[in-house]
């Protein structure tokens, strides 16, 4: 199977409050858009490469590339970076509550108390065994 192309696209913010997209594929070429939003902006670029090209919509990538000041963009990425970090503390966080119901109900301690235990309901409990 052959790999996909992908193109990057660079958003940047006009004056006006609208997205302007510009993105190379190749041979001196540009597709060149622009959107109220950056759903509108996606599509539109997406579509444009796809014309530019003569090919369907669905069969590149895009990753984007998106030029905000550089406050808004320190701000951005400390979210990104936020999120992230909550996406794996998250995770980490189910494992221990599954490992804790686990050894707890091989104790034979009840889904009542266990739950009681990790502050969770003892249905919640159920759950979590059965996941595992």
């Amino acid at each position: 199977m052959a790999k996909r192309k992908t193109y990057t696209a660079r958003f940047e913010l006009d004056k006006n409050g609208y997205w302007s997209v510009v993105t190379e594929v190749g041979s001196g070429k540009a597709a060149i858009s622009d959107g109220q939003t950056l759903p509108k902006a996606r599509r539109r670029i997406r579509q444009s490469i796809a014309l530019l090209l003569d090919v369907d919509e669905n069969s590149f990538d895009i990753c984007e590339d998106v030029n905000l000041p550089r406050k808004a963009m320190t701000r951005l990425r400390r979210y990104q970076g936020a999120q992230q970090k909550l996406r794996q503390d998250s995770e980490e966080a189910a494992q221990a509550e599954r490992a804790a119901a686990q050894v707890l109900a091989e104790l034979g301690i009840s889904r009542r108390d266990t739950g009681d235990l990790l502050g969770l309901s003892g249905a919640r409990i159920q759950q979590v065994l059965n996941e595992s």
